[in-house]
């Protein structure tokens, strides 16, 4: 306990010792005869994900990070779903060491089923578990432009699943990317990764072609490595001045090593898996405020995971199949000088498949139809008010209708107040409402009797969030720098967990609620067009309870959301081209749900140190990152141990 508490109190003086640091060099910096404001950007960023408006962070019914392409560069992340670590109150695992979940304070295993993560507008949320295979997805981290993340429920705007937040990744135009790019990473161990993309334009067409291959050892203490083979394209034709079209599309097939030695359920053993996607997204421009968007995309994902035990006789599995299909449309416009309105409908279709986690190979189909809206109203230049709502009706279910309510109150041009209630929902996943897990007979799909080990008995209502929050938010353009703060009130109830029924059966129900309580700190500052700072901190107080079995009853639910979190990125690039970057996170206790472990506090510590050259029609850049080079720590699993790690990554772009 005394180690604990140490950190508590490191963890609760870094935000403060950062903050003094940078306002006393504020303060410095404003005396400095070459300080001009001419250095800096000043405007507050322009985002699309809290309404789907395009609006000023200041005009946003909701909280919002923003990771651009500077701080991107800065982290020296080498997987996607590290840069969410830079996000107030977020919470990266690594359930395997080549298999991640990513959440908003706490209170989801390693599937995350709470949080709703777009990639260009196309939702990757997997219907059959829920969350989002992030070692799938054929995105290059190169290729991103920003992300943008709504901290707090956003129903209101990307409906069931945007539930706990919503993270909209932002891919940069090709455009923007001619020529040939290629990046290796060669890691501590058995972590290389090779990537190439190759950008052109051909008439009206923009496009882009990505393929990557990589190799992941995972946790020294596990067996999870896994062998990563990705190709994506995006293409973008300017059909005409008023009309675009976007096309992306994307295949993966990797090789996952998963499985506990000793454990007759989840026993060692390979588990492939193969990903694809399809995105056509068509824009209309009418010219006069109008403006029309229609797309349509399908995910598909093949898990193959069966194994045998021939000494107690039995075979199962978790593998299954899943694909979405996805239409939509929306339609923005201006009604008067003071209102905005955007508006939409779109249907889904869901499906899955699996002899044995459904225990049938018959498809399980779930449609869904949805409406939403989002008003913006400008009564005067002191006021923004954002109201807006979707419905949705899946099938089998009742309707449900997601509202939100907000108002932006500008103290004057550099200070903002915002007030939000809003409620949202959680749908079942297609596993959670119908799970037929068992055991079968060796080598054969015949069920064993009374060897079910997961089922759903009982119709699932979806989870209920409602959340109110205040919010204040600062910009300072002539020092560059934005802070943002929320003070947040969260209550969830019908929580969809699992019940012991008998011996090794577990039943989904619904039942229990939890209320978080709490506050999220951003302060971005960019004292200079060669550096930035970034700091992150959130501290939560959850509790609440939840009915498990007759006995032992209820269960607590309290410290499944970490009761601190920090993230501190700080980087320089100096006048001959080196780049010096460092970046802190620190992760109070967190008992993580499902069946992850009750894990002590975390620490790590990543430093990059990169070099920009040119020469004769190419020009890179090389980088040492070192990961983690502050010791040891538990993820997810007390199995899981995170060691130091180096990559050394190489860059060349041919124009």
């Amino acid at each position: 306990m005394k180690i604990i508490n140490t950190s508590w109190l490191e963890a609760a003086r870094l935000p403060t010792l950062a903050a003094a640091l940078l306002f006393a060099t504020i303060s410095h910096a404003s005396e400095d005869n070459n300080f001009s404001e001419s250095l800096f950007f000043g405007e507050l960023p322009v985002v699309l994900s809290a309404t789907r408006l395009s609006q000023p962070l200041k005009d946003t019914p909701a909280s919002i990070t923003v990771i651009d392409r500077e701080m991107i560069e800065a982290s020296g992340a080498v997987q996607l779903v590290d840069l969410l670590r830079l996000v107030p109150g977020f919470q990266v695992a690594y359930y395997t060491g080549t298999k991640y979940s990513a959440t908003y304070h706490g209170h989801a295993d390693q599937y995350s089923r709470d949080m709703q993560v777009l990639i260009n507008g196309r939702s990757i949320y997997d219907p059959a578990f829920g969350g989002v295979t992030w070692g799938d997805q054929e995105l290059e981290i190169d290729d991103i432009d920003r992300i943008e993340v709504i901290r707090g429920p956003n129903a209101a705007a990307y409906g069931s699943n945007s539930f706990a937040g919503v993270i909209n990744i932002i891919s940069i135009h090709p455009s923007q990317q001619q020529g040939s790019h290629l990046n290796v990473v060669a890691g501590k161990g058995a972590n290389d990764q090779v990537s190439a993309r190759y950008a052109d334009s051909v008439g009206d067409l923009d496009y882009r072609v990505s393929l990557r291959y990589s190799e992941d050892s995972g946790f020294d203490t596990r067996h999870d490595s896994a062998q990563l083979r990705r190709l994506s394209f995006r293409g973008d034709y300017q059909i005409d001045p008023s009309n675009a079209l976007q096309m992306e599309f994307g295949f993966s097939n990797n090789d996952y090593q998963d499985g506990f030695s000793g454990n007759i359920f989840q026993p060692l053993r390979s588990t492939p898996q193969e990903h694809s996607f399809q995105h056509f997204r068509w824009e209309h421009n009418s010219g006069v405020g109008s403006e029309y968007l229609l797309q349509f995309y399908h995910n598909q994902q093949i898990v193959t995971d069966s194994f045998t035990n021939s000494g107690l006789g039995f075979s199962a599995g978790s593998g299954f199949s899943s694909d979405r299909y996805d239409l939509e449309f929306q339609h923005t416009y201006g009604l008067t000088e003071k209102h905005r309105l955007v508006w939409g409908a779109g249907a889904r279709r869901d499906e899955t498949s699996s002899i044995w986690t459904f225990g049938s190979t018959d498809k399980i189909e779930r449609d869904q139809l949805r409406a939403f809206f989002n008003m913006e109203w400008n009564p005067s230049d002191q006021m923004m008010v954002n109201m807006g709502g979707m419905f949705e009706k899946f099938e089998s279910k009742d309707g449900l209708f997601s509202p939100r309510l907000a108002l932006n109150y500008h103290l004057d041009e550099e200070n903002t107040l915002r007030l939000i209630a809003t409620r949202g929902y959680r749908m079942p996943t297609l596993f959670e409402d119908n799970a037929n897990l068992r055991l079968y007979y060796a080598g054969t799909t015949t069920p064993i009797p009374g060897q079910l080990l997961y089922y759903a008995a009982q119709d699932i209502n979806p989870e209920i969030i409602t959340a109110y929050e205040i919010g204040f938010l600062k910009n300072i353009p002539r020092y560059n720098l934005t802070f943002d703060a929320r003070l947040y009130n969260e209550t969830v109830t019908d929580i969809i967990h699992t019940k012991a029924i008998s011996g090794v059966t577990e039943q989904y129900i619904n039942s229990g609620k939890y209320t978080i309580n709490g506050i999220d700190i951003g302060l971005d500052w960019k004292p200079s067009r060669q550096s930035l700072i970034h700091l992150g901190y959130s501290f939560a107080h959850d509790y609440g309870k939840q009915f498990k079995s007759t006995s032992p009853g209820y269960k607590l639910l309290n410290d499944q959301a970490p009761n601190q979190t920090v993230s501190l990125l700080g980087s320089y690039r100096f006048s001959s081209g080196t780049q010096l970057s460092g970046a802190y996170y620190y992760l109070s206790e967190i008992d993580w749900p499902g069946d992850g472990d009750n894990v002590p506090y975390s620490k790590r510590l990543d430093v990059k140190i990169s070099q920009d050259f040119k020469a004769s029609g190419m020009d890179g850049d090389v980088a040492l990152i070192f990961q983690n080079i502050n010791g040891r720590f538990q993820d997810f699993y007390t199995e899981n141990y995170w060691n130091e790690s180096i990559f050394l990554q190489a860059r060349l772009n041919w124009h």
